[in-house]
């Protein structure tokens, strides 16, 4: 009865092992020599045996290089027209002439727009016939002064009305001057508002008048960077409409108060048109250079990020060291670290995820040597 019992348990064991290794996969070899080791009372090595056995971590390395960076400012800006201005008529009147081109470059004082000059011309025919009665009766007045023979109030009657007549002249020729509107400086104009034949008032716009060969580049920055913009003597800047080619503007004025909307400084800088190439209102992406340092740059894939700080592994001897880094400016596939690595040390770039400080590495490929030539 008692070898039954004994046969049957033996057939359960056996099931139940080969129920474990089907669908569990437990290794019975690892298990055998378990138990071989513990029926020989000897303790059984921790961690398993396969990890006892792996030797160094393979790793992929670079150095640490040198290089010149800068403290660079970015922002977006706009460009305007170093002068702009609205023509308007500073009196009311019928437009009988436009004497322009729409687009067209002008010199300062060439004529725009005349306005009808009838009234006008009339006026000063008629003040020019006072002024000449006026001087006649001055004369005549002055000679008989000289023989005594008119009252001094008459004579200085005389000579008022003169003046006044002299000034009633110069007065309508300055009303029909202004008839002939001009161009306040030279420019290129846009496009006219009104037609011939139609009536404006003073003030009304007719056409835009830009200086477009010199321009002006308007941005904003934050106001943390007033102390760089101070120092700042110039900016580069890019333009979206014109791809693969780079502009330089000399800064002209710091705004003196701070935007408290945006807390941003608005900064004006003045760029030489002459080839025409750009216009009045493109978008343009400023860049304004800081002073050049020296720093300390490593490929980003070396930066292990530990909770709120970062670490790189540094690799002496074939084994690491675990260092603390503060990280500084950022590039392509690179980044500079502001302490802790100094230039030509090694780094682990791959492979550090399962390091720790003072493990067994084995360097498996290194960038500075891939970069090398053969």
């Amino acid at each position: 009865m008692r070898l039954w019992v004994l046969l049957l348990a033996g057939v359960a064991v056996v099931a139940a092992a080969a129920f474990a290794v089907r669908h569990y996969g437990i290794d019975l070899a690892a298990v055998t020599g378990m138990t071989e080791v513990a029926l020989k009372g000897e303790t059984p090595p921790r961690g398993g045996g396969e990890r006892q056995r792996r030797g160094p971590s393979p790793v992929e390395t670079a150095r640490a290089v040198s290089s010149q960076l800068s403290d660079d400012v970015s922002a977006i800006g706009t460009l305007l027209a170093d002068e702009t201005v609205a023509i308007a008529p500073e009196t009311s009147g019928r437009v009988a002439k436009i004497l322009f081109e729409e687009g067209a470059a002008v010199e300062a004082g060439t004529s725009l727009f005349q306005l009808d000059t009838d009234l006008a011309e009339s006026d000063l025919a008629e003040a020019r016939a006072r002024l000449k009665l006026a001087e006649a009766n001055y004369t005549r007045n002055q000679k008989l002064r000289q023989s005594g023979n008119v009252a001094v109030s008459a004579y200085e009657e005389a000579l008022s009305a003169r003046d006044v007549a002299r000034v009633a002249v110069e007065s309508a020729e300055v009303r029909l001057a202004k008839l002939t509107i001009s161009a306040p400086f030279s420019g290129t104009l846009g496009f006219r508002t009104i037609s011939e034949g139609a009536y404006v008032t003073a003030g009304t716009p007719l056409v835009q008048l830009d200086k477009v060969d010199r321009l002006q580049v308007s941005f904003s920055v934050p106001e943390l960077q007033q102390q760089a913009m101070a120092q700042a003597k110039s900016v580069e800047l890019v333009a979206d409409a014109l791809p693969g080619e780079g502009f330089t503007a000399a800064i002209s004025a710091l705004n003196p108060t701070i935007d408290v909307n945006g807390r941003a400084l608005q900064v004006r800088a003045a760029l030489d048109n002459a080839e025409m190439k750009l216009r009045p209102g493109l978008l343009v992406r400023v860049t304004v250079k800081g002073p050049p340092r020296d720093a300390v740059l490593i490929p980003e894939a070396a930066i292990v990020q530990r909770g709120q700080g970062a670490l790189v592994y540094v690799v002496s001897d074939n084994k690491v060291k675990e260092v603390r880094v503060s990280l500084g400016k950022r590039l392509e596939g690179k980044v500079e670290v502001k302490d802790g690595i100094a230039a030509g040390e090694t780094v682990v770039t791959a492979g550090n995820a399962r390091l720790s400080d003072g493990a067994e590495v084995e360097v498996v490929s290194a960038a500075a040597a891939a970069a090398k030539p053969e």
